[in-house]
Order: structure tokens, then sequence, then C-alpha cells
């Protein structure tokens, strides 16, 4: 008798626990912001916004950086709602505003947002490369082009774009930032958590791993790496890429 009421009254806490988890699970992810910021250090910050691809949901990183001149994005948001938002977001944080807007490659999640920045009147960049994927599919272009390789100083912040060759797409670039040995990898860096490259339709598998190499070649000593999409703290994304592109070989 005593065990049987034991055992109905676990019973009845496991059924309870269950429709909690019911519950609260989908609250949560009813709770999940279009937008969010978080402080990587004094001047730069990673922004994430989030978009559906094959049915799955994802996150998009992008970072900016806090120069006395302004702020300056990386990329443009993947939800195409939260164009506005991140400006306003922005100049509310920092006081700010935003003076310049770079993509690392041509996709939506890195450039959809030019046609939107260009009619603020914001400058937007990006390489001849980009630009020109970005007319061929009938895209808004940047304003402006990038040097690749050349340091930009403004407002007393350096950065550097930088293409080591094809991978992800054929125009991916990364951003490196020298004070603080940070590199924005965009795309062509996968998160640790990554199960696989991703799409690659757009791009070049077989030329990824030795533009990776020429990357590490260049960059040594990166303390910081910053994936195009999801996980970006455990600083093991250069290593899942690695494996990635040899499990493709």
């Amino acid at each position: 008798m005593f065990k049987n009421t034991i055992s109905l009254f676990f019973a009845k806490v496991a059924t309870l626990l269950l429709g909690l988890s019911c519950c609260v699970l989908p609250s949560l992810r009813a709770q999940e912001k279009p937008l969010s910021i978080e402080k990587i250090n004094s001047r730069l910050y990673l922004y994430t916004t989030y978009n559906t691809f094959e049915g799955t949901k994802y996150a998009a990183n992008a970072v900016y950086l806090i120069t006395k001149k302004g702020v300056i994005l990386f990329d443009t948001p993947w939800d195409s709602t939260q164009y506005q938002p991140l400006l306003d977001s922005i100049k509310q944080k920092h006081q700010l505003p935003v003076i310049a807007v770079y993509a690392t490659h041509w996709h939506e999640d890195r450039a959809g947002g030019f046609a939107y920045y260009n009619r603020m009147g914001i400058p937007t960049y990006a390489t001849k490369m980009t630009n020109d994927l970005l007319k061929a599919n009938h895209k808004a272009q940047a304003t402006h082009l990038v040097k690749i390789n050349k340091t930009y100083n403004v407002g007393g912040q350096s950065f550097v774009l930088n293409f080591f060759g094809a991978g992800h797409s054929l125009d991916n670039v990364v951003v490196w930032f020298p004070d603080y040995q940070i590199l924005d990898g965009g795309c062509f860096i996968k998160s640790s958590e990554a199960k696989n490259l991703g799409f690659v339709g757009d791009g070049d598998v077989k030329a990824w791993k030795p533009a990776l190499a020429r990357l590490l070649a260049k960059y040594p000593q990166i303390k910081m790496v910053i994936p195009g999409h999801d996980a970006w703290k455990d600083n093991q994304q250069i290593k899942r890429t690695e494996e990635l592109l040899t499990e493709k070989q």
C-alpha cells in the first residue's frame, strides 16, 4: 500500500513537470528577441538577428565598432524588420549615429540591408566582387568600394578587410581588428556547433581549406573569432571549420 502511494505521488509529479515544460519552453521561445546586442569589449559589440533557412531558424551574427566619429556596422541584419531597430538601438545605447555599413559578402544575411541604408543616406561599402555579384543578382549595391588589405583608421579605431579566397561564397571577406586581435569571420567561419558547411551553392568548397590556411598564416595569434552564425563564445570556430572542410574532402 505504501509503495503504491509513493509510486502514484511520483507519477503525478512527473506529469505536472511535463505539463509545465510544455508551457514554459514555448514561452521562452516566444520571448526570444528579434534583435540582441552583446558587448565584446568597450569598442566592439556583437548583434544577432534571426531568419529561417530550409525550415530551421538560425541566428546571424554581425558586429559593430564604436569610433569617435560614429558607429560602423559590419554586415546588415538578416531580418529586414530589424534594419531600423538596429539603428535606433545603437543610437539609444551609445548616443552615436551609424556612419558606415560594410558587407562581408553578397548574401541576404550580410548585404540585404544595403537598399535600406542607401535610402537613409548611410555610406555602404563592399568589394568590387561583392558589388558585381549583387548587381548580377539584381540586389542593391554598395555606394563605395572596399580596398582589400588596407588598414582603415576611423575615429581612433582600426580595421582591415581581407580576402583569402573563395569559401562559403566566391567573395567572402573577413574583418580584422588589429588593436584587439579579433577576427570577424562572417560566413567564411563556421560556429563550433555547426553540423555541416551549410549552403555552399554560391561558393567553392575545394578552395575553402587553402583559403583558411592563408588566413591562419596571416593572423597566427587570433584571440577571438566571430562566426557568421550561431555560437561564438568558445573559440573553437576555426577548429570546427577545419574539421567540416576535411570531412568534405
